[in-house]
């Protein structure tokens, strides 16, 4: 049931893309990871998160068994450049879908007082959407080096 809710959330392993796909695929899983944050007042940010890692435990899996296979003389080129890939999903999305999740969940609780009667800051509902887009840039980005890794490897 996890592994379905993360797909929610997640970038898939490599051998499941077009080279196109990691494109949408990164800054997709940033924003998703900002609105579904926003379930039950932030506790929908745990719930899509744990759903995250089991995802990302597939990609471990995947990058584990592609390394496993290679000699040191010999390092099939393709499966470098999916490693190369795995590793921005996990060093660069990873960490960016949390920031979205946080900043989904710090808009949530603004809400929450809100709706309770107490008094915020004038400016605070826009902070969190100033950082998303920092967070969508980014991810943008390295959207587009994902995308060329995988046009790599799917031609070697």
């Amino acid at each position: 049931m996890f592994a379905e809710i993360g797909q929610a959330v997640g970038v898939p392993a490599p051998v499941n893309l077009a080279w196109w796909h990691s494109l949408v695929y990164f800054p997709l899983t940033v924003v998703a990871a900002f609105v579904l944050s926003q379930i039950f007042f932030g506790v929908g940010a745990a719930v899509f998160l744990f759903a995250r890692g089991v995802v990302d435990s597939s990609l471990l899996i995947t990058m584990e068994t592609m390394i496993g296979r290679w000699n040191i003389l010999a390092i099939p080129p393709g499966e470098l450049w999916s490693v190369f890939f795995i590793m921005l999903v996990l060093a660069v999305n990873l960490p960016l879908t949390l920031w979205a999740a946080h900043l989904g969940t710090q808009r949530s609780t603004q809400v929450l007082s809100r709706l309770r009667g107490k008094p915020t800051k004038p400016g605070a509902g826009a902070s969190p959407f100033s950082n998303l887009i920092l967070c969508l840039t980014i991810s943008i980005v390295v959207g587009l080096i994902g995308s060329f890794a995988l046009a790599y490897a799917q031609t070697i």
